[in-house]
């Protein structure tokens, strides 16, 4: 939301925050309530900290893991009728994973991490929109390790270059 404010004083007419963090952003959302220039794109496999979805905070939570990238394209392209946006801000969780301990799916593999990565970045450069992102989520367990953390978080850093987005 601090982000999204100081892109709006800085000049942008509208912001799209883009949350793929395992976990729904209701505190998000509940900050953007009364700001029309703000849209919020929730796709999350875990229920907590949900809330009514709105008109400009879309939510889904996704129970199975062949419908993630779908819901993902498809809130997109839902989104699209309300831009163009100046800036998208995108929280690249990697909670979702199935390695993830803390609410990871079953079946969000690292190949479906990469191809959720490539889809986000792409989609941004096909309508020459800027975005900023945080590498976040992703919990230390027994299925995942710290290199194997860093790893998926490389995938956003890969796809964000190969886009032609520097980090």
């Amino acid at each position: 939301m601090l982000a999204s404010n100081a892109a709006l004083t800085a000049g942008a007419e509208s912001v799209l925050i883009l949350d793929l963090d395992a976990h729904c952003g209701g505190g998000t959302a509940s900050l953007i309530a009364k700001e029309p220039r703000i849209r919020h794109v929730d796709v999350s496999v875990c229920s907590y900290d949900s809330y009514p979805a709105s008109e400009r905070a879309r939510l889904a939570v996704v129970t199975s893991a062949t419908d993630y990238l779908q819901e993902i394209r498809r809130m997109l392209g839902e989104v699209d009728r309300y831009g163009p946006f100046g800036l998208c801000l995108y929280n690249a969780g990697m909670d979702p994973s199935e390695d993830c301990s803390t609410d990871g799916l079953a079946g969000i593999t690292r190949e479906v991490l990469a191809e959720r990565e490539r889809l986000v970045f792409e989609w941004c450069a096909t309508r020459h929109l800027p975005i900023a992102f945080v590498l976040a989520g992703g919990y230390i367990g027994p299925q995942l390790n710290i290199p194997g953390l860093v790893a998926l978080h490389r995938l956003t850093l890969s796809a964000a270059s190969r886009a032609g987005i520097s980090p």
